[in-house]
């Protein structure tokens, strides 16, 4: 990404906001390496990595008209990619229990055994 002009790159952002799908695909290939690097980092390799990105990379899309200065696009989409590892986390930590909260939990299936047990020792 760093050997692209910054004119070439507001230019390309004004097409891909005008809805130049070919400009989108250049501006979204042009960049997912720089978010995936940014997002797996902040993520510390989290399997969750490639839906942040492509949450990501949506928003960007989907918010390109908001943009005030095409040539900022690169710092922009940094600033949503590191929006949203944050509302990951946010999300994640208020998600109640998860896969280590139930493997803790006690299996439901004991009790059932654990009676049928006593049942077959006190017939």
């Amino acid at each position: 990404m760093s050997t692209q002009h910054p004119v070439e790159l507001a230019e390309l952002v004004t097409h891909a906001r005008e809805g130049d799908p070919a400009a989108q695909d250049a501006l979204i290939s042009a960049h997912l390496p720089l978010v995936y690097n940014v997002v797996g980092r902040a993520l510390n390799g989290s399997v969750d990595v490639d839906d942040v990105v492509q949450d990501t990379m949506l928003r960007a899309l989907d918010g390109l008209a908001g943009l005030r200065e095409p040539g900022s696009f690169r710092s922009w989409l940094v600033a949503i990619a590191m929006n949203r590892v944050r509302r990951h986390w946010q999300d994640r930590q208020a998600a109640p229990g998860g896969v280590e909260e139930a493997d803790r939990a006690p299996d439901p299936g004991a009790d059932f055994v654990d009676l049928t047990v006593l049942r077959l020792q006190l017939s």
